[in-house]
């Protein structure tokens, strides 16, 4: 039996909640970025975070946007891919302007508009306040999206082992990065399921909210938790733990290339602070 989509007000399809929550998956590609050692990206990421929070202004915020965008277009995947991917974030982020707009009253007037007993003024520390808070946001959520979607986890996984890293740990990062799509597929199986059996789970509303945590989050843990069993069973038959190093399939070391970018990011972020500070 099909069961269209309902075209009531204030309900979402599956197609629209999945615009506005994209996956966090690496996106395969031949791209620079892509090439680029994964500890290199991992540098770039903290400096490029600590750019964002450390720039005063909206300017340099504007600059580290900018940059943002080149990241995505040399990362093969364009602005488009950025603007529909991130298309919640920038509903939010409009939120947060205006609600800025709204509330700070400091420097000086640049719109005002008076409804009766209703009074709008958009003030210049407001505006740029508002830009500095918004940018910030955008640049921390589209870095970290960037990341992840040229980021292999495996080849980030070995390379913070050889670096250092537990590779219990470095297996704990594998394990939780593979199973966010697995988890999104788990969860489409369950949601078509209830929904054969005529169970509404579309709208907003108090009670549809219980039902779903019933009908579709109940089931979701109760088949993530036999998965992490299986998984257990599986890593325990296998040994796993029982020697303190380990082997792996392919060597993920530093080129001179990589040694240079991880030398001269912190210089870049340095020489934006003293321009922008």
């Amino acid at each position: 039996m099909m069961f269209p989509n309902r075209g009531k007000r204030g309900s979402f399809s599956s197609t629209g909640l999945k615009g506005l929550f994209p996956g966090l998956t690496y996106v395969e590609g031949a791209s620079l970025l892509h090439h680029l050692h994964p500890l290199v990206k991992l540098v770039l990421l903290i400096c490029f975070t600590l750019a964002v929070f450390t720039s005063p202004s909206w300017q340099g915020g504007l600059v580290l946007f900018c940059l943002l965008l080149l990241s995505y277009r040399m990362g093969g995947l364009g602005p488009g891919f950025f603007v529909r991917k991130l298309r919640f974030i920038f509903i939010f982020g409009l939120m947060i302007l205006l609600v800025q707009i709204l509330w700070t009253r400091e420097g000086y007037l640049l719109w005002q508009l008076d409804l009766g007993r209703l009074h709008l003024a958009v003030w210049s520390g407001g505006l740029c306040d508002g830009l500095g808070v918004v940018l910030r946001f955008i640049n921390v959520i589209g870095s970290s999206y960037l990341f992840v979607a040229t980021t292999d986890p495996n080849r980030l996984a070995y390379a913070l082992m050889k670096a250092g890293l537990p590779y219990r740990a470095g297996f704990m990062l594998i394990t939780a990065m593979r199973f966010i799509p697995l988890f999104r597929l788990e969860l489409a199986l369950v949601k078509n399921a209830q929904m054969a059996k005529g169970i509404e789970l579309e709208g907003l509303s108090p009670r549809l909210l219980i039902r779903v945590v019933k009908y579709l989050l109940v089931p979701l843990v109760v088949s993530a938790l036999s998965k992490v069993d299986f998984l257990t069973m599986s890593m325990e038959s296998r040994a796993f733990g029982l020697y303190p190093t380990r082997s792996y399939v392919s060597a993920q070391a530093l080129s001179g290339k990589d040694k240079i970018a991880l030398v001269s990011i912190p210089l870049g972020l340095l020489l934006f602070y003293c321009i922008f500070s």
